[in-house]
């Protein structure tokens, strides 16, 4: 009796056996009384048998597991007690989902939450938590119904709604699932994860045997093989992803990832009519994605250029939806960088929702902008009230009425054999192709890389930056892009000049070291910044050259933060200042970075293109960062409103009138303008504008010729050029252009960000381009990398250009926990006959290429007349690099100056072809080239071994026509518009 009342046990009490106990009950309960848990852990299994739907029993049955540390002992108990309740109690679930979770059964606690929402569909706590729990393991296709059930029932908060609408990439930190896994080692299925942030930073290698990880132990897990699938295709792993397919996993075809990688896999086949089935399954599976709407909108017009009849309505609502989803997904990111306070943001994200027809998710966002700080300028309740108009009990989650792209059936198309069915001859595949090309590897024959850097030894010594103490952590958010430059011929006397931009001062003030003029005598170069009146003092960005009076003389348009200027070339080697030319807003406090000077109207006089970045001139006084920082970095330009870009109409007298308006309407969200390039970019007449956007989707302005009706339309994503594969909005920044595949058409290289790859889009059709990078291997070399100013160029005239990209970080932070490596070093990419990209980091030979640079703009020049392309790079950290092409030349050259007469002068826009035999070559001359800067005017093409003359096509901005022939290689030719003759150049 005493042992009992303090709660000891007497050791010569006579304990029953559990298995033969007629009472086992009372016996536990004893146990309990005296503090013996584990004596009453023995009779658990009896007395579940006995009163297995006891409530009361069970919930001390499952006390004492818990005690025993049997966690998922104690689970098991409790989810009979839920059971026997019929789920009634959400408390109770609560308690065996926290249990499951504990022992690390994340998925048993899932099927617990889906029966329990069965069985009480009005308990929106355990709707929520199942919807969490979906999100959180990459379940989108099964968490679905439950996030839009609670949006009806008005059971919603800030994060399911970011959560519901989230598309795009894992916003949730993945270490929560690896403590579950680490919990359960045998279940690898929290991993997913992990899979997924590789998959979302381009680190498609590690995703891939992770997922071949989780899948191996859980065979079934559908999430694991969606994700793989995609990370095959995304890798260009096209063969593995064929017979990963073949495994026909049950439930696939409920995931919008499968269609999207089986329509990568006949799109890689070059099967347009099932890759465009394929996507189109993948919309009918979940409509909210834009990278399945934007590939259904190419294959779509790929259709149409083969002779299929797809209505021309269709089309275009099939691109309006990805333009809209698009629009939301930069919405929603910019109020998540934002610190989701903008009333601004939330409202505009509600109208874009009403536009997509998603009109409860609309009133959602609403409800809760009406909760953020308040700004009298926003309509909120305006907003509100009239999607609350609209809205019926009986109103479908996603209204088709006025959206034909969401009636569209393409069920006739044919599905891709991959998936089962037949007919499709698969032997011709790009893998194979690969596989079996006999051609020798890149650089198996090439010869050292000998780009030196001759800056000094040229007499060019010049620091174009933006700050003091770059080489400092701490770097403000517009001291990070660093100052462009540019080559111009300023005296016409045949040898390339160079103008260089500086900055360091207070934006927009009149107070950062002066830009400069460096003139060309013979290879080395003298500075006359000031005789030729040169030196503006604007915080300086890039340069744009072109002759905007149609004098001859090549003019000068400077980009500033603060106000830009326009220095007008007198021809006797001296510059005007002609800012008072522009338009009163060019005075204004905007952010200007890269610029073009071109014929944009088709009127013969000289336009401008503006590219903006930031507004205001907050970004150069607002530092950001945390608490645990001492050192404040740069804000995410993000965090700051765009600014929209803008187009001068040249008059002639060489001033100008702002046009934006009149000639183009405001895209559907505003870019970050860092580089540009303007030519004749696809197959219609007039000029094209491409803008690589900072962390918004990139523009392509569509120009039409027509003087009098002369309109701009913006369409990157119609056209494919908006962003990556998956229609992500990256940090772009520079832009190269080529005929790459030598089909005769003009593809783009974008640089990107760190954890973004630089970009190769290949026009496939014309005025349509995809991401190719995968196909070319291109992803994994870049993504560690900050990637700047580009350019291709044929350093030995072998007929293939190659890549050349300077990077460089922007800071110098730590991010979970690395720190980032602020110099990165050049890369160069080498081109085979076959298309084929490879790094040729293994063949540098200057002292420049092996080691790592802070870079930034990057422009083609010949310094030293030896008919050869020379680099000239700009740098945060040191002076600028003149790299003299000393590579010996294995092939012929020719080259080419075009003057304009009908048109204007410097003949934008302008293509040439070549044909030398069988072989046949295609350039485009363009304006802008990129980031900050300005390419020499010179189109130098390689010739590989031809040593035949050649007939030389040139099809003039005004789309007239005419040729040459027999034309002599390795020499210089001016050819004039309507000129009879070609004209060699000493």
């Amino acid at each position: 009796m005493l042992a009992s009342v303090v709660g000891c046990s007497d050791p010569s009490t006579q304990w029953p056996d559990p298995k033969t106990d007629p009472t086992p009950l009372r016996t536990m309960k004893r146990a309990i009384d005296d503090d013996d848990w584990q004596r009453a852990y023995q009779y658990t299994d009896a007395v579940l048998r006995r009163y297995p739907n006891d409530i009361d029993v069970l919930i001390d049955l499952a006390k004492v597991a818990h005690v025993n540390e049997q966690p998922s002992r104690a689970a098991d108990i409790l989810i009979q007690a839920c059971r026997v309740e019929s789920f009634e109690k959400e408390p109770r679930v609560h308690q065996a989902m926290v249990a499951l979770i504990s022992a690390g059964r994340l998925f048993d606690a899932i099927d617990l939450l889906s029966e329990a929402v069965q069985a009480q569909p009005n308990h929106h706590e355990m709707r929520r938590t199942l919807f969490d729990l979906y999100v959180g393991t990459e379940n989108r296709a099964a968490s679905l119904e439950h996030g839009r059930m609670l949006v009806r029932k008005r059971q919603f908060d800030l994060e399911l709604l970011k959560s519901l609408g989230n598309t795009v990439r894992r916003s949730l930190d993945p270490k929560p699932l690896e403590e579950v896994a680490s919990r359960n080692p045998d279940d690898r299925r929290p991993m997913i994860g992990r899979a997924r942030i590789q998959f979302d930073e381009g680190d498609y290698e590690d995703a891939i045997e992770l997922l071949r990880e989780i899948i191996e132990t859980h065979p079934n897990f559908v999430p694991a093989h969606a994700l793989l699938a995609r990370s095959l295709s995304s890798a260009g792993r096209t063969t593995e992803l064929k017979q990963w397919a073949e495994t026909h996993v049950a439930g696939i075809q409920q995931h919008a990832n499968y269609w999207l990688a089986i329509g990568d896999w006949a799109r890689t086949q070059q099967h347009v009519p099932q890759a465009a089935r394929a996507y189109w399954q993948a919309t009918q599976v979940d409509a909210d994605i834009a990278e399945s709407w934007t590939k259904l909108g190419v294959s779509l017009k790929q259709l149409v250029q083969s002779g299929s009849e797809i209505p021309t309505q269709a089309i275009e609502s099939v691109d309006r939806r990805a333009t809209l989803l698009s629009k939301f997904n930069q919405q929603k990111s910019r109020f998540e960088r934002t610190g989701e306070i903008s009333r601004e943001i939330a409202t505009d994200i509600a109208g874009t929702l009403r536009e997509l027809g998603r009109l409860w998710e609309a009133e959602a966002w609403a409800a809760m902008a009406t909760t953020l700080p308040a700004d009298d300028a926003v309509p909120v309740e305006e907003t509100r009230n009239e999607i609350i108009s609209l809205l019926r009990k009986n109103t479908p989650w996603q209204s088709t009425q006025q959206h034909l792209e969401l009636t569209l059936d393409l069920s006739y198309l044919p599905l891709p054999a991959i998936v089962g069915s037949s007919g499709i001859d698969t032997s011709a595949n790009l893998d194979s192709q690969r596989e079996t090309s006999d051609a020798d590897p890149i650089g198996a024959t090439t010869p050292k890389l000998h780009l030196v850097n001759e800056a000094s030894l040229r007499n060019l010594r010049f620091h174009g930056a933006t700050a003091d103490d770059l080489d400092l952590p701490g770097i403000m958010l517009h001291e990070t892009l660093g100052c462009g430059g540019g080559t111009l011929d300023f005296d016409l006397d045949g040898w390339s000049d160079l103008y260089l931009v500086a900055a360091g001062g207070k934006p927009p003030e009149r107070d950062s070291d002066a830009n400069a003029l460096y003139r060309n005598l013979g290879g080395s170069f003298s500075a006359v910044t000031m005789a030729s009146g040169t030196g503006d003092t604007g915080f300086g960005q890039g340069v744009a050259v072109g002759d905007v009076n149609e004098d001859g003389f090549p003019d000068l348009f400077i980009l500033n933060y603060g106000p830009n200027t326009l220095l007008i070339n007198n021809g006797d080697g001296s510059f005007s200042d002609a800012t008072l030319r522009l338009p009163s807003e060019s005075t204004s406090q905007s952010w200007s970075t890269s610029g073009a000077i071109a014929d944009l109207d088709n009127d013969g006089i000289s336009d401008l293109v503006i590219l903006h970045y930031c507004a205001g001139l907050e970004p150069s006084t607002q530092p950001c960062g945390n608490d645990k920082q001492e050192i404040p970095r740069s804000c995410s330009p993000m965090k700051f409103p765009a600014e929209r870009d803008r187009f001068y109409r040249g008059v002639g007298d060489g001033s100008f009138v702002d046009a934006t308006d009149q000639w183009s309407n405001a895209p559907s969200v505003l870019g970050r303008g860092l580089g540009v390039v303007v030519g004749a970019l696809d197959d219609t007449r007039g000029l094209d504008i491409l803008v690589a956007n900072d962390m918004t989707q990139n523009h392509y302005w569509r120009g039409n010729a027509e003087t009098n009706k002369f309109k701009l339309s913006e369409s990157a994503i119609a056209f494919g050029l908006a962003g990556d594969d998956r229609s992500t909005a990256q940090g772009s920044m520079g832009i190269a252009t080529s005929d790459f595949d030598r089909d005769g058409d003009l593809d783009f290289y974008v640089t990107n960000f760190d954890r973004e790859y630089n970009t190769l889009y290949e026009q496939v059709i014309p005025g349509q381009w995809q991401d190719r990078t995968a196909m070319h291997d291109l992803i994994q070399p870049t993504l560690p990398l900050v990637g700047f100013g580009t350019a291709t160029v044929d350093l030995d005239h072998n007929g293939q250009a190659e890549l050349i990209v300077s990077n460089g970080h922007v800071d110098m932070f730590s991010r979970e926990g690395k720190k980032s490596v602020y110099a990165h070093p050049m890369q160069i990419f080498g081109v085979d006959p076959n298309h084929r990209f490879a790094s040729l980091e293994h063949q540098f030979a200057s002292e420049y290429l092996a080691l790592p640079h802070v870079g930034r703009a990057l422009w083609t020049l010949d310094a030293n007349r030896d008919h050869q392309t020379d680099i000239a790079v700009t740098h945060q950290t040191e002076p600028i690099a003149l790299l003299i092409n000393r590579n010996h030349a294995t092939g012929t050259w020719i080259e080419f100056e075009l003057t304009g007469t009908v048109g204007a002068r410097d003949a934008i826009g302008a293509k040439i072809e070549i044909q030398c035999g069988d072989d046949r070559w295609v350039a485009t001359l363009t304006s802008g080239d990129g980031y900050l800067c300005s390419n020499e005017r010179i189109m130098r093409i390689g010739l590989g071994d031809t040593t035949e003359n050649c007939d030389i096509t040139v099809t003039w901005p005004n789309q007239s026509q005419q040729t040459w022939s027999n034309v002599a290689t390795k020499r210089n030719w001016l050819l004039v518009q309507d000129a009879p003759e070609a004209f060699s150049m000493p």
